[in-house]
Formats: structure tokens, C-alpha cells, sequence
């Protein structure tokens, strides 16, 4: 090792988390640079072995957080130590890497980056990479029972998919990252089925699974569980009944992460849990009860004005899901407003579309970055959905649409503010403040 090198790593031995990420940001010439073999062999210095006694690993296009935050809240009901990476973060990076549901320490997370820094040598990294890698060896060393991973882009080429899962879910595929991924719902499915593994357990809570999912579970000797046929769920009013390999009971429904779609997507946890550990009926209604995300179908109250939902929305099928529980609440409200930032490689019209019917005014605000949208571009799009132009306002950043919003809405009005993750996390620490 050089000496440069060496110097380099001990200046930045020093540094605290934010210089850590900002440096991390800019250290690579790709944001996004898909391949296992770079993380692969820092990983392999590292010489970790297992990362916990189970590890189950989360892919879809939409879903993987809410099925990862069932998995850790049930987990935590069980007294079971447990670890999860997911990403992005809403608020705060250390949302990717929880232990037994608190926030990675800042000084911990420093001292894996420390560590990270010196195996790798003269190997570089993605801003993704880094946190993986961090999540990895943390986990290594710290005696789970369970590990959950959530892939982050695709899933055969995903840092995630250096570890050997125990069991999978693939939540719901849809078009979302065709830059990298294909064109077509197929070809999608085929990258992020690249994440199983010969024998696994494989929960599919959807009722269409696509072929190639099909097909790459067969080729490696795995019978997938699907939603209405293994994963069976029955609503009823404000309870539902599910019943899955190894266990089945009579539960309410989710209260503070809703959406009747989220009882596929515990049917799925459930069902790989029950084949490692033992299941209590009272404590999984707690679950159902207790357990929230931040900015999915998440509602703020606040005095005298109106009522705020926070939603990362960014593409078709979320957007459906959005517009579906818009059509339940909009009995509730005299109106609803949507504040939506988005960046550019999403699909702006068929969102603008699906939402539209369920929307009485639109504010677009301008992110920052350069993955945003430009604003010509997102307002031609709205208008391109139907969306007639009198109830579209423009905003050169989120703090200055959450003003207008704030002079607009009225205290018997839902506001929404939905898109990119970088949009609900400005606007949940701007509504924060009040």
C-alpha cells in the first residue's frame, strides 16, 4: 500500500458521518454501477462468514419496504434479534441500517466505514456500495437470529445479492428503472429473480407472478408460494383471516401502515417466519396495530390545518395503490391536494394519469440533483394526463410549494405530498417545524 494511500485513510479515520457521505457521493464516477465484482472482493477481505442465522432478502419493484418493516416489526414482537438494510433512506441515512428497530449508532457506522476503507485499498466504491458493505460486516459481528435485505436496484447485480438468502419475497414488478433493468415487465422480473438461490423459501405475494420468476424458481429446484393459492388472505370488514404454510390466524387489520394490499404482504412474511420460528396470534395484533413507515400512506394531523399524507409514489403501480386509497378517504375531505416532486427517469404521465380522477389541485415543485426533473418537462407531462392547467401551480423547490400550500388548503382538505423520496423527506422536515 502506498504511503498516499495511507495518509488518505487515516485522515479520513478522523471524519465524522457527514464527511464519510459526502465524500462517498463523489468517489465514484457512476452513482449507479451495477456488477458484483468490486463489492465481492472487498467483501471477501473483510472475511465476515454469515452475516445472521436466517437471512431473508426482499426484491420487487414495489412493496420491499413495507414487506422488510412487517418482517422487522414482527421479529421484534418475538424477541428476536434482528437487522435490516434498506434504502434510500426518507430523513436520515442511518434509516438503512436498524438493529432490533433503533437507528445504527453515528460512531459505529463511522468505525465500518473505517474498516471498509482499509480493505478495500485502491478499489472503488458506490455510495450504495459503501452503505451495503457497512450493513454486511455490522451485521456480521453482531449474532443475529435474522437478517433482512432489501435489493436495491434490479437483483442479479444488486450489492445485496453477494450474500446467500435463506428465503426471498418478490413483491409486485412493474416498469421502474428501464434505464438499467428492460423495457418490459419480463425481462425486469428475470434481473431481480437473479436473487434466488438453489432450495430457497419463496414467497410471492402477488396473484400474477411474472413467468421469468416462475421459471428461474423452477430451473433452481424452488416451489414458490403465491398470494390465493399457498398465501391465502380473506378480508372481512376490519379483520382479516390469513392462512399460510405452517401457520394461519384471525388478525386486524393493518392501522398505521393501511392499505389492504399490505396483507399480501405480511402473508408472505409470515409464511417464511413460521418456518424458522414460533408465531403468537396476540402479538402479531399488536403488529397490526403498532406498526408505521415513514412516507408510505403516512397521515400527519395538525392543529387547524389540513390533514397531511406522505407517499413515495414515483411510478405506475404506487401510484395506483395511491389513487385507490385516495377513492376510500376522498368521502373524509372537501378536498385533495397533491404536492409532487418526481425525478426525471420516472414515468410523469401515467402517475399525473392514474392520480388525476382523485386530485382537485396539483403543485409541482422543482428537486435538486441531477437525476430531477426539469419543470417544462413535468408540466407538459401533467397536462399531457388530462390534468386541466388552471389547477396546476409550479414551484421552484418543496419549501416554497408547502408555503403555497399552506395559503391554499383549508383545515376540512387532505393534503398529499407524494414522488421521489426526496421529496416527502423536505417536506416531512418542513411540516416537522411547525
Amino acid at each position: 500500500m502506498s504511503n498516499a494511500l495511507e495518509q488518505a485513510q487515516r485522515m479520513r479515520a478522523s471524519w465524522q458521518l457527514s464527511q464519510w457521505l459526502d465524500w462517498q457521493e463523489s468517489l465514484h464516477p457512476k452513482a449507479w454501477d451495477l456488477g458484483l465484482a468490486r463489492i465481492s472482493e472487498v467483501w471477501q477481505r473483510l472475511d465476515c462468514g454469515r452475516i445472521a442465522e436466517r437471512v431473508l432478502i426482499v426484491a420487487g419493484t414495489n412493496g420491499k419496504g413495507s414487506t422488510v418493516r412487517w418482517t422487522e416489526a414482527i421479529a421484534l414482537a418475538h424477541g428476536i434479534k434482528v437487522a435490516t438494510f434498506t434504502s434510500p433512506h426518507v430523513q436520515d441515512y442511518r434509516e438503512r441500517i436498524r438493529f432490533d428497530g433503533a437507528l445504527v449508532d453515528e460512531a459505529t457506522l463511522c468505525d465500518a466505514f473505517q474498516v471498509i476503507d482499509r480493505a478495500r485499498g485502491e478499489i472503488s466504491l458506490t455510495y450504495f456500495e459503501w452503505s451495503a458493505l457497512a450493513a454486511f460486516y455490522l451485521m456480521a459481528n453482531a449474532s443475529l437470529a435474522l437478517a433482512i435485505l432489501e435489493v436495491g436496484l434490479g437483483g442479479r447485480l444488486d450489492a445485496t445479492n453477494i450474500i446467500d438468502a435463506d428465503a426471498a419475497i418478490i413483491t409486485r414488478i412493474g416498469l421502474d428503472h428501464q434505464d438499467w433493468l428492460g423495457d418490459d415487465v419480463e425481462t425486469i422480473a428475470r434481473e431481480k429473480a437473479g436473487v434466488l438461490r438453489r432450495g430457497q423459501l419463496l414467497a410471492l405475494p402477488v396473484e400474477r407472478p411474472p413467468q421469468a420468476v416462475l421459471e428461474q424458481a423452477s430451473d433452481l429446484a424452488i416451489t414458490p408460494w403465491r398470494l390465493h393459492e399457498e398465501l391465502s388472505v380473506s378480508i372481512d370488514g376490519d379483520d382479516w383471516t390469513v392462512a399460510v404454510p405452517g401457520y394461519q390466524a384471525q388478525l386486524p387489520l393493518p392501522k398505521l401502515l393501511p392499505g389492504k394490499h399490505q396483507c399480501a404482504h405480511i402473508a408472505a412474511v409470515l409464511s417464511i417466519l413460521a418456518q424458522w420460528f414460533v408465531l403468537d396470534v396476540h402479538k402479531l395484533a399488536a403488529v397490526m396495530r403498532e406498526t408505521a413507515l415513514i412516507g408510505r400512506l403516512t397521515k400527519k394531523k395538525l392543529h387547524h390545518t389540513a390533514d397531511i399524507l406522505f407517499d413515495v409514489a414515483h411510478n405506475a403501480d404506487s401510484a395506483e395503490i395511491l389513487a385507490a386509497f385516495l377513492r376510500e378517504q376522498r368521502r373524509h375531505y372537501q378536498r385533495v391536494h397533491v404536492i409532487c416532486g418526481m425525478l426525471r427517469d420516472k414515468d410523469h404521465q401515467a402517475v399525473f394519469g392514474l392520480l388525476a380522477p382523485v386530485v382537485d389541485s396539483w403543485s409541482l415543485c422543482r428537486l435538486s440533483g441531477p437525476r430531477a426533473s426539469h419543470m417544462d418537462d413535468f408540466y407538459q407531462a401533467a397536462l399531457s394526463a388530462g390534468i386541466d392547467e388552471q389547477i396546476i401551480h409550479q414551484y421552484d423547490d418543496c419549501p416554497s410549494a408547502k408555503k403555497g400550500m399552506d395559503e391554499q388548503a383549508s383545515a376540512d382538505d387532505l393534503v398529499v405530498v407524494m414522488g421521489s423520496f426526496i421529496t416527502v423527506g423536505e417536506l416531512l422536515h418542513e411540516w416537522d417545524k411547525q
